[in-house]
């Protein structure tokens, strides 16, 4: 797996700056970045043995742990390093910067794994870390509640006063992250529930058109990457909501093709050649709990709810809804 991982960040050089940038300008205590960076540098000179570059990557996830564990530990870190530490005890935005780098340390470490299927182990980290570790971390919850109860226009969504800059930061770097992990299989169920985000099921914001107002808010129709379609229904009394998530393309560079084969020497074989199939679009999580349907037409979940129009219901409606 690592010779596969080294030719197709070598055929497609200009994503190695993207990977040691984002390390190097994240405000994060610098020990695990540096080991993970170093891991990423011998990976791609190609010299070192699978089980060292394994070893750098788990060291690198047992000190973002520590980080996470508010384990101030000396001889691992030096005083300098105990105010990111700080910050991420209290800051939600570097809590979940925190997480993502626990994510990929522990995403490298799996994939350095001697098996013939380490895409599955790495997918099943990422994906428990999305669904339990950062869905029940009571800071990151509370700042998505408060999101969530944001007072907002009934018809467009609009907010009524500013949006804190720190929660939009937040907000918008969750969206990301639920893209790039999930893709366009962003409402399989997780946790047995629908999550529009990692603590915000689909059946608590499609209930009443107060709850569904978030779904309008500016934030997730630019970053949330979700299609909302509205039809009017039943003499105009009610109106059904569909909502499903886009296809992902590539954010950070629109110069990278949907899918490419790459043909390397094989190291072990001059008189033969490696061919590594590359999909740029792929979510990094593998599919888990879909339906037989959904999984034999590889289809996305679609969420279909309708909600009364509070001007135009009837009597036993207001009756019945209202209980």
């Amino acid at each position: 797996m690592s010779t596969a991982l080294r030719h197709a960040f070598l055929h497609q050089d200009c994503l190695i700056p993207q990977v040691l940038g984002a390390l190097e300008h994240v405000e994060l205590p610098p020990t695990p970045r540096i080991i993970f960076a170093e891991g990423f540098q011998r990976l791609l000179e190609g010299d070192a043995p699978q089980r060292e570059l394994r070893e750098l990557f788990e060291e690198a996830l047992m000190l973002s742990r520590l980080v996470l564990l508010h384990t101030l530990d000396g001889n691992r870190y030096p005083p300098g390093e105990h105010a990111y530490i700080e910050r991420v005890r209290g800051d939600p935005l570097h809590r979940l910067l925190a997480y993502e780098l626990r994510a990929a340390c522990e995403y490298y470490a799996r994939l350095m794994a001697v098996t013939t299927t380490p895409h599955l182990g790495a997918s099943v980290v990422l994906r428990t870390l999305i669904a339990a570790d950062v869905r029940q971390d009571p800071l990151l919850g509370a700042l998505i509640r408060q999101f969530q109860d944001h007072p907002r226009d009934a018809d467009t969504g609009a907010r009524l006063r500013p949006l804190p800059a720190a929660t939009e930061e937040f907000v918008k770097e969750c969206l990301l992250l639920e893209r790039d992990a999930f893709g366009v299989f962003r409402f399989d169920p997780r946790a047995d529930n629908h999550h529009l985000l990692h603590a915000l099921q689909l059946d608590d914001i499609t209930k009443t058109p107060e709850s569904a107002r978030v779904l309008r808010d500016p934030l997730l129709g630019q970053y949330g990457n979700f299609e909302l379609v509205s039809e009017t229904i039943h003499q105009g009394r009610w109106t059904r909501y569909t909502l499903s998530c886009r296809p992902e393309d590539h954010r950070l560079l629109p110069s990278l093709p949907e899918l490419e084969t790459i043909v390397a020497p094989d190291e072990l074989d001059e008189t033969k050649s490696l061919q590594v199939l590359v999909e740029y679009n792929k979510p990094l999580c593998d599919r888990h709990k879909q339906s037989t349907r959904e999984s034999k037409a590889n289809l996305a979940h679609v969420e279909v709810f309708e909600l009364a129009a509070e001007d135009k219901r009837g009597f036993w409606e207001k009756y019945f809804l209202d209980r």
